[in-house]
């Protein structure tokens, strides 16, 4: 069996709806295992206003739910910050057979952002100053793991240059989607990555012992 361990992005919706239809996509692969580690503690749409935990207690906090008794393989999918938090677990020696990154802010998510600076001081949002452009724990992260780095030149949030780093050996460039880049509609299926991230998943789980 292969698990693939999937960590959502930070939104105020319940990670579960909306990463519903990637998790029930994989699941269709035969020998797949989906779970999707949740880190957050949502309750609301206002939830990432109050977000007071720093990246690295969110971390910590999926470090509680990730399951790894009896497996084989494990790929891990990070979206948006989640892709942040895989990259500390990686840190903290975690191991993975695969990582995908999609939309992962690696160098900060859009200057535009920047604006809600006084809002988000005011309301104590410590990944807001983490994930600023330039921030010291975005540098205190280092060189960008080895792993495949899905990024989009239409994300209005996470900036092409973002969420694909120098160093990375493996990118697929997004032109169809922007950040959304896993939907819960069925409709928006086709204009997303979700297509890409299952034939990835696919192609691993067949060419697997």
């Amino acid at each position: 069996m292969v698990l693939v361990m999937i960590f959502p992005g930070w939104s105020g919706k319940k990670p579960k709806q909306r990463l519903a239809l990637l998790k029930k996509r994989l699941e269709k692969i035969p020998r797949v295992d989906v779970v999707i580690v949740e880190y957050l503690n949502i309750d609301g749409p206002f939830t990432k206003l109050r977000t007071r935990s720093s990246v690295e207690e969110l971390a910590s906090n999926a470090e509680k739910n990730i399951p790894y008794a009896g497996r084989e393989r494990v790929i891990a999918i990070g979206y948006s910050l989640g892709a942040i938090i895989l990259r500390l677990l990686i840190k903290r020696d975690y191991k993975f057979d695969l990582c995908i990154f999609a939309g992962g802010p690696h160098k900060g998510f859009s200057p535009k952002f920047l604006r809600l600076y006084h809002l988000a001081a005011l309301l104590g949002v410590k990944p807001f100053f983490e994930l600023t452009p330039g921030s010291d724990f975005l540098k205190s992260l280092g060189e960008a793991p080895p792993g495949i780095y899905i990024g989009s030149q239409i994300d209005k949030k996470v900036p092409i240059e973002s969420a694909i780093p120098e160093n990375a050996k493996r990118r697929i460039y997004l032109y169809h989607c922007g950040h959304n880049m896993f939907p819960y509609k069925k409709r928006d299926e086709s204009a997303s990555a979700i297509p890409i991230v299952v034939e990835i998943v696919r192609r691993y789980v067949n060419n697997s012992p």
